[in-house]
Parts: C-alpha cells; structure tokens; sequence
C-alpha cells in the first residue's frame, strides 16, 4: 500500500462511520442486543483479517502477546458503544467520538512524553470546534444521557488503545496486529456475554448478514487502515484525523437513517476538513515518519 498516512486516515475514518450507522441500522431492524450483535461482528471480521493474513503470507509470529490492546478496543471500548448506540442516535455517537482527538495528544504526552507541536494543537483545536458544532446541530437525533454516558466511556478506552497501539505497530505488522487484537477482543465479548448472561441472537440469515457486514465496516477495515497509517505518521497527528468521523458520520446518518442536516454541520465539517487540508499541507512528511518510528 503506496498512499500516505493522512490519506489512510481519511478511509479508516470514513470506514469507522460507515461501520456505526449500519450497526445502528442492524440494532433497529433486528432488534438484537448489543453485546449478542457485537459477537456476530467480530467473528465476521476476525474472518475477513484472518482471509487477508493468509492472502498475503502475513506471519502472526510475536503479534499474539501483543494483541492484548485489543481489550481496550474493539474490546470494553465497543462493549460500551455498542451499549449506548441502543440508547442514542448514531448522531450523538458519532459526535461523542470526536472527543478521541482530544484525549489522545493528552494520554501520548502523559504517558509517551510527545508533547504536541503547537501547530498540531491549533488544528487539533479548530477540528474540535468544527466537530462541536457538528454535535450543537444534531437536534434531531434523539440522545439520551444514559447512551450518551456510555458511549464516552468507550471513548476514554478507544483513546488509551490508540496511544498502546501506536507503540505496538513498530514491533507488529498491522493487519497481524489488526487480526490478533480483534481474537482477545472476541474472546472478551464473549466472556462478557457469559458472565452477563447475554441473550442469544436470533435472526434470519439476511439479518446476520446485514450485522455482520456492519462488523467488517466498523472493525476490519478501519483498524487495519489505522494501523498502517500509524507506521507513516505520529499518534497525535493521526489522531487528529479522528476529527472527519462524526462528519462522515452526520453525513450517513442524513443519506441512510433520514436524519437532518443544518448549517451548522456545513459550517463545522468546512472546519474540520479545512484544519486536517491545512495541516496535511504543511505538515513536513519525512519528519512525521521520523517521529512514529520513534
């Protein structure tokens, strides 16, 4: 894969919130619970990365020990999306996740020491704000405090997995590390459906199906583009992408669920998008390389 970093973060973005409306569409349309559907949806996409592993003669050699960062995410991150995408709209989802950039530089300056070059915090600030505006408009999707409690809390988990991770990518190829994070995720899920006594699924073949490709959407191909990006760029800048989810997020929500768009989506999707082509623009290439190897 020849593309650059920003280029990959805008498919797994564009991915990650194509995968949260069709998971909020399967919720609706088949009625199942969250933690039985999330089952369904990493079996089908620990299929489709274990299909690319073996495609491409991926070795999974050392990236088992390391797959544990899967617990964080997909694991008790996606755990309580999941819980809260029942309880919210996908539009309130999917703004609560772009709070992730945020938290982030935070977390890789807490616990990595990458203090965020100033230039990164002022696009990091102008994305935010365009996101914030975003979240402002969303008057027609229906939240509620309870799913929109749990949805940040996946945020939290979501933000520490990225910091973990990106330190991971340098020892791990990322579709091994993709594929061997998402088997300790299934295994938690399912441990969590036991313990928890979670319903069984019951749905036509058409109804898995729908579920299970909104898991290929929402898992395999945004975690595996992720990955890859984080080998050609740093954790913080890379994060800053994050910032394009709720965009493509509103925008499926208006074209797949019916829900409405303002103008202040307009005004804070120009902002995110103009602060992620500035900072692409001027951003000096070798020396972000530089920096994720670090």
């Amino acid at each position: 894969m020849r593309a650059g970093g920003p280029l990959l973060m805008v498919a797994s973005a564009a991915t990650w919130a194509a995968g949260l409306v069709l998971t909020k569409v399967a919720l609706d349309v088949t009625g199942a619970a969250p933690g039985s559907a999330l089952v369904v949806q990493l079996v089908a996409s620990v299929g489709v990365l274990a299909v690319a592993c073996a495609a491409t003669g991926a070795g999974l050699a050392g990236a088992w020990r390391h797959g544990w960062v899967g617990l964080l995410e997909p694991g008790i991150s996606y755990q309580f999306a999941l819980a809260g995408l029942a309880l919210t709209s996908a539009t309130n989802a999917s703004v609560l996740g772009s709070l992730e950039p945020v938290l982030v530089p935070l977390i890789a300056w807490a616990l990595l020491r990458q203090r965020p070059r100033p230039r990164l915090l002022v696009v990091i600030a102008a994305a935010t704000v365009g996101s914030a505006l975003v979240s402002f408009s969303a008057g027609g999707g229906n939240g509620s405090w309870a799913g929109d409690g749990l949805i940040f809390a996946g945020v939290v988990a979501a933000a520490l997995y990225v910091v973990v991770a990106s330190k991971q990518v340098v020892a791990v190829e990322p579709l091994p590390a993709a594929l061997t994070q998402q088997v300790w995720a299934l295994g938690f899920v399912i441990a969590c459906q036991f313990v928890l006594a979670g319903p069984l699924l019951s749905a036509t073949p058409g109804q898995l199906l729908l579920i299970a490709a909104a898991g290929v959407l929402n898992y395999a191909l945004p975690f595996w583009l992720y990955l890859t990006a984080l080998t050609r760029m740093p954790v913080a800048r890379a994060a800053t992408y994050l910032t394009l989810i709720p965009v493509f997020g509103v925008l499926g929500a208006v074209l797949v669920l019916g829900e409405r768009l303002t103008w202040l989506d307009f005004v804070g999707g120009a902002l995110v998008v103009g602060s992620l082509v500035a900072d692409a623009r001027s951003a000096p290439a070798k020396d972000d390389v530089a920096e994720a190897r670090r």
